[in-house]
């Protein structure tokens, strides 16, 4: 059923798409691994993914938050809303409920160094590209609300596109 980690593919981790086992943390340094329901497993993976981005992606938040005018369509707003999206993608790439393109393989990207460096770059830049990006096509177009609706197309799908990258950057490195 699962795979074991010299079978997976390059930079991938594919047993929480493939099984429903999650490794728990019970406190006082025990860790266990059990089997979930179909909504312990989405929950725990959104905690997973929130966690990644959120640590990895806070200096891009920050900005946006100390940079964010009144005036204009809303940079916090549009990034926000990014922020949910990347969440909510990348938790459901991550349990296997949705094929990321550009690759056979499901599950999300493993933590090795040069992929946690990957995702710090990576999730910062599409962090302040949905919030000011989002934030001038909505200026431009005159129409507010449209600045949600560009930064959550930027975000979902900037992670259906991070488990092909990561497994490029993963395989390039290991040849």
């Amino acid at each position: 059923m699962g795979r074991d980690r010299r079978d997976r593919p390059p930079g991938r981790l594919t047993r929480p798409a493939e099984t429903r086992t999650r490794r728990s943390w019970y406190g006082y340094g025990k860790l266990a691994t059990v089997e979930k329901s179909g909504v312990g497993c989405f929950l725990h993976d959104v905690t997973s993914v929130f966690g990644e981005v959120s640590i990895l992606g806070l200096p891009a938040l920050l900005l946006v938050a100390a940079t964010d005018s009144a005036g204009g369509a809303d940079v916090t707003g549009a990034a926000f809303g990014a922020w949910l999206t990347m969440v909510l993608v990348g938790a459901l790439v991550r349990g296997g409920w949705v094929r990321p393109p550009g690759t056979e393989t499901l599950g999300w990207v493993t933590f090795s160094a040069a992929l946690v460096a990957l995702r710090l770059g990576y999730y910062n830049a599409v962090l302040l590209l949905a919030g000011y990006g989002g934030a001038l096509v909505g200026t431009v177009l005159g129409v507010p609300w449209f600045a949600l609706v560009a930064a959550v197309g930027i975000a979902a799908g900037s992670m259906l596109a991070f488990p092909a990258l990561g497994g490029a950057v993963a395989r390039s490195r290991r040849a």
